[in-house]
This record gives C-alpha cells, sequence and structure tokens, in this order.
C-alpha cells in the first residue's frame, strides 16, 4: 500500500480502522451472545473483546501513524501523554466537570431530594470504578480523537468547525454500543422507542459539547493529553458517581438535565471569554497545530 496516500489520509484510515474494529467486536459479541464486560460477569472473552472496542481509536491511530510518519509521528502522539507541565488551572478546568455535577448532587442531598444509592460502596469497588473509568475512554480513546485527529482538522479549520466535524464522527463510534447486550449505552434503550430517542439524542448533544470542551483544554495546553484524559474521565464519571451507580445524589433523569445545563454553561463561557476560532488567547506558534496555508482561520 503507498504509504504517501495514507499519509495525505490519515483522518480517514484512522476512523474506518476505528469504526471497524468497533463494528467487529459487536458482530461478534451478538453472533456469539456474548455479554458485555461487567463486575458481576468477568469473562476472558468479553474481556479481550471490551479492550479491543475500547482502545480501537489507539489501535487505529498508532497503526496508521507509524505507516504514514514513521517513528516520528508516533513519537509526537506519545509526547502528548507526558505533557503534564501546565499551569494548575487547567487542571481544575478539567475536574470542574465532576466537581460541578458532585456540588449540585451535595445541594440536592441537603435538600433531602436524593434517590439514595442502592450499592454498598467499599475502597475496593471505587478504586474498580476509577480503573473502569479511566480504561473505558479517556485512556483508550484520546491518543486518536485528540492526539491525532482534532490537530488535524484544526490545520485547516478553526476550533469551532473542527469540534462539529469531529463530534458526530465520535458519536458514530459510539453507536454499536447501543447493540451489545450489557452496556450503559444498551440499557437506555429498553424503555420505549419514545425515551429511546429522547435517550440517543442526549447523548448526541453531550458528545457535540463535550469535543468542543476538550478541543479547548487541548488548544490551551499545548495539546496535553493527560489533561484531555482527566477531563474526559471526569465528565464519564461524574454520572457514574453522582448517580445510583455510587453516592445516589440524583436520579438520571435529573443529571442528563443538570448536566446538560452545566456543560452549556462551560460552553458559553468559553465561546465568550476565549472565541470560537482558537479557544484560546494564545498566539498561532504556541497552538498544539500548524494552520496550512489558504486554510479557513
Amino acid at each position: 500500500m503507498n504509504n504517501e496516500w495514507i499519509k495525505k489520509h490519515q483522518i480517514i484510515w484512522f476512523v474506518l480502522i476505528s469504526y471497524l474494529l468497533a463494528s467487529i467486536v459487536t458482530i461478534i459479541h451478538n453472533v456469539f451472545h456474548i455479554s458485555f464486560f461487567s463486575f458481576d460477569n468477568v469473562t476472558a472473552a468479553n474481556v479481550i473483546l471490551w479492550l479491543v472496542y475500547a482502545f480501537s481509536p489507539t489501535i487505529s491511530v498508532f497503526l496508521v501513524v507509524s505507516l504514514a510518519e514513521g517513528k516520528e509521528g508516533v513519537l509526537k502522539i506519545l509526547r502528548g501523554y507526558v505533557r503534564w507541565k501546565v499551569h494548575w488551572v487547567w487542571y481544575f478546568a478539567a475536574l470542574i466537570l465532576l466537581l460541578a455535577p458532585l456540588v449540585v448532587g451535595i445541594v440536592f442531598f441537603l435538600a433531602g431530594a436524593s434517590p439514595g444509592s442502592s450499592v454498598s460502596l467499599t475502597v475496593g469497588n471505587v478504586f474498580a470504578f476509577i480503573g473502569f473509568g479511566l480504561l473505558s475512554g479517556p485512556i483508550s480513546e484520546e491518543a486518536g480523537w485528540r492526539g491525532l485527529m482534532l490537530p488535524k482538522l484544526e490545520s485547516k479549520y478553526n476550533a469551532l468547525v473542527s469540534g462539529l466535524i469531529l463530534g458526530p464522527i465520535w458519536f458514530v463510534w459510539h453507536i454499536p454500543l447501543f447493540f451489545i447486550e450489557g452496556s450503559s449505552q444498551y440499557a437506555s434503550l429498553q424503555y420505549g422507542v419514545v425515551s429511546a430517542v429522547i435517550s440517543i439524542s442526549i447523548y448526541f448533544v453531550l458528545v457535540m459539547v463535550i469535543t468542543q470542551i476538550l478541543t479547548f483544554l487541548y488548544n490551551n495546553t499545548k495539546g496535553s493529553l493527560i489533561i484531555t484524559i482527566l477531563a474526559h474521565f471526569c465528565f464519564n464519571f461524574s454520572s457514574t458517581l453522582v448517580q445510583d451507580s455510587m453516592l445516589g445524589l440524583l436520579t438520571i433523569n435529573t443529571f442528563n438535565i443538570v448536566g446538560s445545563v452545566l456543560a452549556v454553561v462551560y460552553l458559553a463561557f468559553i465561546f465568550i471569554f476565549y472565541g470560537y476560532k482558537k479557544m484560546s488567547r494564545k498566539d498561532a506558534e504556541d497552538l498544539p497545530f500548524q494552520k496550512i496555508a489558504n486554510s479557513e482561520s
């Protein structure tokens, strides 16, 4: 295969391979009736399938980049994993995605409006939730979506447009999960057509919003994957933490409303104070991508 052709179309190859791996895992799950990985149901088969699906963007990105750019391209993405020397405010900006819903949940609890948790928390399962949360998305995906795809898009388009392109592609990658029994996405579709449409619509909107927020964090930390991993984790884990799975501070419907409002407020803050073109006040040379001549500014 012509490596030069791959180099010119890295995003296409990355997306296709990511989709292919996710689709293969989904087919195997359904053909062989293998349930989705959970702490109550651990088998060699569902662990392997879960890892392949979860890490498909990372598998894809390193395969494509190694063919297109060789060792230097791979090292460029790996450097994002060790770019931790950023101002503390960016760590806080990532953590706010967890802290804000938690504060709202505590307010509901103090007001006597919390549903309560149905699980008995132990140190062991708290660490299990955290470990699973880190691997299921943040660590397993960021090299692909932010490490490769986002800077490639931003070299041609502004930050907002780049996010509007990346968001739907990222959402579609999640769609097979709605057809794997045992996944949280599958569970959300089991309450009728109207509920399913609402659940998928909310999911899509949240993916689009978090895409823009992660773009903002990526652009202001010189492409730190540590920050985007932390933010991605906080966004995902906030629902687990404040809902019935752990603390039981908010019902799922209340959380969806609260989470959506908070995310939109965060996004409005970004656009008002940092703009939509770069989502940053940094000079062009300090951004984690290089503009192609005559590209959209």
